[in-house]
């Protein structure tokens, strides 16, 4: 029990890597906070945690919606021991096909958010006295991608957030740690979406994703979102008590 009697927020929580992030920290002890755009995924997530959990509804992009949910979150608990920003969006478009429009959702779910996230809960992180901020990137911070500009920007973004922030609260004599994982293509009902039509198609473009992670060839298989989510309660643990400002990379090897 490796969180037992810590407060925790994961947004993104409906399903994918937030879902299996927010299961794993709840087994192991913490109250989890799910936090969704889709509230009745998150809903129903709360409910299978039973008293490990709680819902909460959350447009990481409204910072009105940050303030609301620290005040909530102060009035109920006091503090918050564990914030993981896993909210995000996907999707393609390069630099000749994308629009203004485009470019600046991607900003502002994907990367300004974190902004939004840290600063609204920041009292109730300090509050802690032993607090850990888990920011959810991508293979994409750390190698770009030219057919998806907006959203390499976006996570390389909430990569730099990371140390800033990590060094922000460290100088200060603050003991909140801010770390950063990143995975690289992972199983989610997401992904699993827009893999093709037919059982070839599927196939053959599961195959060229498993090529990308030289641990596919041995494993057979890309990243899961329960990989990514061990990680994360690594982060948010006491077995990183003197880690803060990492890119812990969840990918196989695709990022060397």
């Amino acid at each position: 029990m490796k969180l037992q009697g810590k407060v925790a927020l994961v947004t993104g929580a409906a399903g994918g890597i937030g879902a299996a992030t927010a299961r794993l920290l709840a087994s192991e002890g913490a109250h989890v906070i799910c936090a969704d755009l889709a509230l009745a995924g998150a809903n129903a997530l709360a409910g299978e945690l039973g008293e490990w959990g709680e819902a909460a509804l959350l447009d990481v992009a409204s910072r009105d919606d940050w303030d609301r949910l620290a005040a909530a979150i102060g009035e109920e608990h006091g503090r918050l021991d564990v914030l993981v920003n896993n909210a995000g969006i996907s999707g393609m478009g390069d630099l000749d096909s994308i629009d203004a429009a485009f470019w600046e959702r991607f900003q502002r779910i994907n990367g300004d958010s974190i902004f939004h996230s840290v600063q609204a809960m920041a009292a109730l992180l300090r509050a802690s006295g032993h607090a850990s901020v888990v920011n959810v990137g991508s293979l994409l911070a750390l190698r770009a991608n030219p057919a998806l500009p907006a959203y390499c920007a976006a996570k390389a973004s909430l990569r730099a957030q990371t140390k800033a922030y990590a060094l922000h609260f460290a100088q200060g004599g603050d003991y909140v740690r801010v770390n950063a994982v990143h995975p690289g293509s992972t199983l989610t009902p997401m992904m699993e979406a827009n893999l093709g039509e037919s059982k070839e198609e599927r196939a053959a473009n599961y195959a060229r994703r498993v090529a990308l992670h030289p641990l596919g060839a041995a494993t057979g298989r890309i990243v899961l979102p329960e990989d990514v989510a061990k990680a994360v309660l690594f982060l948010a643990c006491e077995d990183s008590a003197f880690i803060t400002g990492i890119d812990l990379p969840v990918d196989g090897g695709a990022s060397l």
